[in-house]
């Protein structure tokens, strides 16, 4: 049922597509083929030209038309998709497992850079050699959310002009020291003598980057959530000032329910770990750092 539900959407999805010049578009629709969303997501294939991609929310979107065809992609792979929507599975009823599924024109996709979190206790093992490695320069978190199994941040790092070294970005659990029922992480960054002073000021540009890192272990077992507080270091008024700053909010168990309320925050303020990322927040038409 499913194989064929699918086949039957890519043959609508094409004789749309060769149609869409002789039709004009219903204002009305939601659906509209002049329309675009951008979502994260996670991708799902049984092949090179078969996949879907999972969002944030635990919907499905279901790709019956490939506008990109030359992508090379891989399973679980975290991506941002830029698609348009051509219909969507609860006009049969819901879909597989109850999972809301939207068949869908594939109009861009953006890879994601993808982590685990490193323990406190991990780097405290060897501090001589990975407390250098894992890096204590500043970085500039832009927007933090939460996301799915996911804490994505969106940030920036001073890079050097026409520099291709890559910056080693990290996000550590403090599993050393007791902070009740809160997890507390730090995003780190190592620049590798890409960091400006005031002296070569002139001669760095702010970069931009965005990742995610797969937050699920930090739910105690038996928990459906735990508060998070998120912790990094940027600039201060010069550039050989240090300033700690942190947000805060709830991550809550993905319930995979193909509704928004899987990724719902508990909202306390306006900006960071405490709401929800608007789609025009997502930076992708900014070209990330190179970062690893």
């Amino acid at each position: 049922m499913q194989t064929k539900m699918k086949n039957m959407w890519k043959m609508a999805a094409m004789f749309v597509l060769l149609t869409v010049g002789l039709v004009a578009c219903d204002d009305d629709d939601d659906y509209s083929l002049g329309k675009y969303w951008i979502s994260y997501g996670t991708v799902e294939t049984s092949g090179p030209d078969d996949f879907s991609i999972v969002r944030d929310d635990g919907s499905r979107l279901v790709v019956v038309s490939n506008g990109i065809p030359l992508i090379n992609i891989e399973d679980g792979q975290r991506v941002i998709a830029n698609y348009t929507i051509l219909g969507d599975s609860r006009e049969e009823g819901v879909g597989l497992n109850g999972v809301i599924e939207y068949y869908v024109r594939l109009n861009g996709l953006y890879d994601v850079l993808t982590k685990a979190p490193v323990k406190q206790s991990f780097i405290e093992e060897d501090a001589e050699v990975r407390e250098d490695s894992i890096g204590n320069d500043p970085i500039r978190v832009l927007e933090a959310w939460f996301g799915g199994k996911y804490l994505n941040i969106n940030f920036e790092v001073a890079v050097r002009y026409g520099s291709s070294v890559k910056h080693f970005i990290n996000l550590v659990q403090d599993d050393v020291q007791v902070h009740g029922d809160s997890v507390y992480v730090t995003l780190r960054h190592n620049g590798y003598d890409d960091v400006p002073e005031s002296s070569t000021a002139g001669s760095f540009v702010w970069g931009f980057g965005r990742v995610s890192f797969d937050i699920l272990s930090l739910i105690p077992e038996g928990k459906t959530s735990v508060p998070v507080k998120l912790i990094w270091t940027e600039y201060g008024d010069s550039l050989e000032d240090r300033e700690t700053k942190s947000d805060s909010g709830t991550f809550i168990l993905p319930q995979n329910s193909g509704t928004s309320s899987a990724t719902t925050l508990i909202s306390v303020g306006t900006t960071g770990l405490n709401r929800k990322i608007k789609q025009s927040e997502l930076g992708v038409e900014k070209i990330a750092t190179v970062v690893r």
